[in-house]
């Protein structure tokens, strides 16, 4: 897509660790596109009249079925936070696709370990925020731009529930196990902090946290990726259609 972001896929510990984590501030990196009333009409009625999806199984991932439509939904609601047009190419469908598997053996995990999912009320919370952030509370706003990238406010509150039970996982399952030292942090602090101004480099003392959390979520992201490997060589994952693959 030449000089645009990716619309279907950041690698699954990378939404939790790199910028599309369902944190409060990472709320902000979820950007509604806003259409004028009459464009975003316009756009969901061709929507409407054009698109007709076939709800069929693409990918098995053990005993999870991942269909067409999941695909095709999991790149409008990428492109709609990240305020680009859907690219439903092979390579995004791949890419779409590959993520919905990672998801789908998180999912997995969180059932067989008995992980808290969010409920609907905390969902409809969620979506109520991003609606306060970037619509000024405007929820037929919402709405209308949401219909213009093929979604609705349902889709949407769905992948905010999703986004929380996520970092609830990784909070849960890898943080607790990783272990800062205090030379980890000095490194840190000799390599990211102290040169960025060595004239007047904040003291170690006040920055020290910080660096923490940083690393924390640095180990906490490599240790997710390796178990979704680890994940992936157990699971028999089946493509239906082998362009996804």
């Amino acid at each position: 897509m030449s000089t645009r972001k990716s619309c279907c896929r950041t690698p699954l510990s990378g939404w939790f660790l790199r910028g599309l984590a369902p944190r409060p501030a990472a709320l902000a990196l979820l950007r509604g596109r806003h259409f004028s009333l009459v464009a975003g009409l316009a756009l969901a009625c061709s929507l409407n009249a054009s698109a007709v999806i076939v709800d069929r199984a693409a990918i098995t991932v053990g005993t999870k079925v991942i269909t067409e439509s999941e695909i095709i939904r999991r790149i409008r609601l990428a492109a709609f936070q990240n305020g680009v047009l859907p690219d439903f190419s092979a390579a995004s469908r791949r890419e779409a696709a590959q993520h919905l598997v990672d998801l789908k053996l998180v999912e997995r995990e969180m059932e067989l370990g008995h992980y808290d999912r969010t409920p609907r009320e905390q969902a409809q919370a969620l979506l109520a925020a991003f609606t306060t952030d970037h619509f000024r509370s405007d929820a037929e706003a919402l709405r209308i731009s949401l219909a213009g990238s093929g979604l609705t406010p349902e889709d949407l509150s769905n992948e905010l529930a999703e986004q929380a039970d996520l970092l609830s996982f990784l909070n849960l399952r890898f943080r607790p196990a990783v272990e800062i030292s205090d030379q980890d942090v000095e490194k840190y602090y000799r390599e990211n902090i102290a040169t960025i101004r060595p004239a007047s480099p904040a003291p170690l003392s006040e920055v020290r946290a910080n660096i923490e959390q940083i690393l924390t979520a640095q180990r906490a992201d490599r240790d997710l990726d390796t178990w979704l490997q680890d994940e992936r060589k157990r699971t028999r994952i089946v493509y239906l259609e082998g362009d996804l693959q």
